[in-house]
């Protein structure tokens, strides 16, 4: 396996994911007055689809959700608690695409190959249940 050194774009693009899922979703939220979105989704006060009076547009699906505010946009799966806070080598590189001033637009397989380093390197880890990774050391932003 490839030996991986340069990890500094991939923890940037994973912390401004985070930050950004965690900030748009506050926002969503906070839209609805409500205090979470799976609860929120669930007792029908969000709609499966929608834009908000502040623009900001928003789609449920799944298990997860896709929200833009105009600048940047993030589609996340929520973890298996509820949280917002696990990622995948797909979402990244759909995030670098949609917001490619970040750390630019990377691959799938770079994204990928990334991850498995900081796998290895234990940074990130698998999250139960799922098909996502969490950092190591969750600091809780929500």
């Amino acid at each position: 396996m490839k030996i991986f050194n340069d990890k500094e774009w991939i923890i940037k693009l994973i912390s401004s994911y985070l930050k950004n899922a965690h900030k748009l979703a506050q926002q969503l939220c906070d839209s609805f007055a409500q205090d979470d979105l799976i609860s929120g989704r669930c007792n029908k006060a969000m709609p499966r689809t929608g834009v908000t009076n502040t623009g900001l547009e928003f789609r449920f699906h799944g298990i997860g959700c896709w929200i833009s505010d105009g600048n940047v946009s993030v589609d996340f799966d929520f973890m298996p608690d509820g949280r917002i806070g696990g990622f995948d080598a797909w979402r990244l590189h759909i995030f670098s695409k949609e917001n490619p001033s970040i750390v630019g637009i990377r691959s799938l397989q770079e994204v990928q190959i990334a991850l498995d380093s900081l796998l290895e390197q234990g940074s990130i880890q698998p999250v139960e249940r799922s098909s996502l990774y969490k950092l190591s050391t969750i600091v809780d932003e929500s």
